[in-house]
């Protein structure tokens, strides 16, 4: 709400939030619902994430984010194909995750509009801005990064956290 955090808050911040992940997608385990809501930062700094309330296996066969008509996740923080029903694999939280450190150094999720369906269809559609060039203090460096995490084609993302985590 006070706006973007410095970057290497922001960085520490994803960090902890993909060595989560790593361990969860080891697991099999894809959380879908990566959002700051459900990251926690302790006293001590240590980033936790919460919530695996709709997390499935990956080999569930009901891994899909549509259920009957209901849409499990949260449009905002929705990878491409989350907003199209479609099967969802690690590659989705990393995302998620994308839109995270996104909003931590810009201040804003990378797509808005007057609903969720606006805000999927965009998730689906729509190439955000670089983050330096909506927050001139975000390092130009991580526009790369954060880009790749937010690539419509889950192919083109990162294929696992720790890969996200080295880059």
């Amino acid at each position: 709400a006070d706006g973007p955090v410095s970057p290497d808050d922001a960085v520490r911040y994803v960090d902890g939030i993909l060595e989560a992940l790593d361990y969860s997608h080891k697991a099999g385990v894809v959380h879908r619902d990566i959002k700051p809501g459900n990251v926690m930062v302790t006293a001590d700094g240590i980033v936790k994430v919460m919530d695996f309330g709709i997390a499935r296996a990956v080999s569930d066969s009901s891994s899909t984010v549509a259920e009957t008509t209901q849409i499990i996740g949260t449009a905002a923080y929705f990878s491409p194909e989350q907003a199209k029903g479609e099967p969802v694999d690690g590659r989705t939280d990393l995302y998620s995750t994308g839109v995270v450190l996104y909003e931590l150094l810009t201040g804003r999720q990378p797509f808005r509009g007057d609903s969720p369906v606006a805000v999927a269809y965009q998730h689906v559609s729509e190439t955000p801005n670089p983050p330096s060039e909506v927050n001139e203090s975000s390092p130009g460096h991580l526009d790369p990064i954060v880009l790749r995490a937010l690539a419509k084609d889950p192919y083109q993302r990162f294929p696992d956290a720790a890969s996200f985590r080295a880059a």
